[in-house]
């Protein structure tokens, strides 16, 4: 769908995981085009976000992301797109580094009231202790009638959320569950996974203030969305 081809997707054993001791590929992270270099999810996520909003060439994107092929496709193909990545201290939050790569903290975002039509954040909320607060702040910063897009690691027969690991009092980590760690562009070792979600964070969105709230379902053989149907989800402020 996005370079507009009949094309074949790289598949490997990469994230790879067993299943009654048959090795199978993680169809969700792989797929990936040769042309675009986009996988299974990344296509998808820009199929759907074309296909169920028609936005604007000129709307007013933010991504929590900034160092993906993801963000660079949106900056290539929209006029108004910012992206960011959560940094170390070494970096004021709203400035850039010196890879000219800006920091910005979810729970206290930096952009003014009102300022976005569109929020897209693909696997970030799970790493985030405090995510009610982050999710408060996308609704700040999103226009009225504006969308908060986004994915997050998702247990289709659960209502509540999986509480994996919390931050204590004393301000450490306490692991509720073996530590799951998330790939992680700016930092090798990688990122703490605190939540696995459940239907519970429609309900949360809902009592922030986001109307309309919905999870979006997807598979396709023919555009190579394969592995089981995954999830997306949209919020209107």
């Amino acid at each position: 769908y996005i370079c507009r081809k009949k094309i074949d997707f790289l598949v490997d054993f990469k994230y790879s995981c067993k299943i009654n001791k048959l090795v199978v590929p993680n169809w969700r992270e792989r797929l990936v085009c040769p042309i675009c270099k986009l996988n299974n999810r990344m296509r998808a996520t820009i199929h759907i976000f074309l296909q169920e909003f028609s936005p604007d060439k000129n709307s007013n994107i933010y991504l929590t992301e900034q160092t993906t092929p993801v963000f660079n496709w949106f900056k290539k193909n929209f006029s108004n797109v910012i992206g960011s990545e959560y940094l170390d201290q070494s970096c004021k939050p709203g400035e850039y580094n010196e890879k000219n790569i800006r920091n910005e903290d979810l729970t206290n975002l930096t952009f003014s009231n009102n300022q976005f039509d569109y929020i897209l954040s693909f696997d970030v909320f799970e790493h985030i202790p405090d995510y009610k607060k982050a999710l408060k702040e996308c609704f700040r910063c999103l226009k009225k009638e504006g969308f908060l897009y986004f994915s997050v690691p998702f247990i289709k027969n659960q209502k509540k959320n999986l509480v994996r690991a919390i931050i204590n009092n004393s301000g450490e980590v306490d692991f509720l569950l073996p530590a799951e760690y998330h790939g992680d562009p700016v930092n090798k070792d990688g990122c703490l996974c605190f939540y696995h979600f459940g239907w519970d964070i429609l309900d949360e969105l809902r009592k922030i203030g986001f109307s309309n709230v919905n999870a979006l379902i997807y598979w396709s053989k023919e555009f190579g969305y394969l592995g089981g149907e995954q999830i997306l989800f949209v919020a209107q402020k």
